[in-house]
């Protein structure tokens, strides 16, 4: 019979008192956290920081987008009034070319910001911190210690 290593800590653990230390991901004021003694249940949001830098700058890239977004919009058009022009023999096939490659070039733009956004949202995520296991929070920082500037601290102790 082969004998798992995890199992056997996992029978080790299970009797004894799991502890977790949580720790932001990002420097921030916190704005909201739960109190010693209270229940967590696992995802519950028990700490929340001060994300209004992150959501401008969330509601800036967006607000971009729809610039790029027009101009890939206004990039096909083109190319489809050129294809129009080449098809009755008005336009060059040079032209034709043109109006793809700008029109794909836009494009590109608009992925790559897109992609911009996307990597926003999830820095925005990491505002609020969720409790990773059901339990008790035993411990908090003081109230000297509740911003969280330059270093990581431990904003929460559940057991």
């Amino acid at each position: 019979m082969k004998f798992s290593p995890w199992l056997a800590l996992s029978m080790l653990i299970s009797g004894a008192t799991l502890a977790l230390d949580i720790y932001p991901q990002v420097s921030s004021t916190i704005v909201e956290m739960k109190s010693i003694g209270d229940h967590v249940n696992k995802g519950e949001v028990v700490v929340k920081l001060d994300n209004r830098q992150a959501k401008f700058k969330l509601q800036h890239l967006q607000t971009i987008q729809q610039i790029k977004q027009q101009a890939f919009d206004d990039a096909q058009l083109d190319l489809t009034q050129t294809q129009e022009l080449y098809d009755r023999m008005v336009a060059s096939h040079r032209d034709l070319d043109i109006a793809k490659m700008a029109r794909d070039a836009q494009k590109r733009e608009l992925d790559a910001h897109n992609l911009l956004i996307k990597i926003q949202a999830i820095e925005l995520e990491k505002y609020q911190i969720k409790a990773p296991t059901s339990g008790v929070v035993k411990q908090t920082p003081n109230l000297r210690n509740t911003t969280n500037i330059a270093a990581p601290k431990i904003l929460l102790v559940i057991e």
